[in-house]
């Protein structure tokens, strides 16, 4: 029976044929718009669970100029569409970086994080994990424990009127 519409074909080969070549001629474009994106996860490096309540500065360029304070999600991730960049850079907001001073201002590069994944620097503790390709791990800290030197700052300048001598 011949239903309007339909293309009578005996065995079906051919429509399954064409649906299959043109699967595969889009696979390339559904890959590409599915890496348009990074997934930050913010670690607390004191207690390894994730930082909830962060607004970590990105931006997609060389420069920190321009950043967007992007907030965290339940998990401490934060998923960053990066369009056509190819690199971006991060600086913590609200809590204490963990990275070296070094790595404070390094343009981490997006096809890097997309291959294998990127574990930022962390010395704040032995903390270690392997990020998995996509994803750009950040450690730190509540700034409440940045360590406190012995000894405070002055309290007068040399040359100033509040100096006795």
């Amino acid at each position: 029976m011949h239903i309007p519409g339909q293309v009578n074909t005996k065995s079906g080969k051919p429509i399954r044929a064409a649906a299959l070549l043109l699967l595969l001629a889009l696979a390339p474009a559904f890959a590409k718009t599915q890496t348009h994106s990074v997934k930050i996860k913010i670690i607390n490096a004191k207690t390894n669970r994730p930082v909830t309540d962060e607004q970590l500065n990105v931006a997609l360029r060389v420069d920190q100029i321009g950043s967007v304070a992007m907030p965290t999600d339940k998990n401490g991730i934060i998923d960053v569409k990066t369009g056509n960049a190819t690199i971006i850079r991060i600086l913590s907001n609200m809590y204490a970086d963990c990275r070296s001073r070094g790595e404070l201002y390094t343009n981490y590069s997006i096809a890097e994080i997309h291959s294998n994944g990127i574990t930022t620097g962390n010395r704040c503790s032995d903390a270690r994990p392997k990020a998995k390709p996509g994803e750009l791990i950040l450690f730190e800290i509540p700034k409440t424990y940045i360590p406190t030197y012995p000894k405070p700052p002055a309290n007068s300048l040399p040359h100033s009127d509040q100096n006795p001598n």
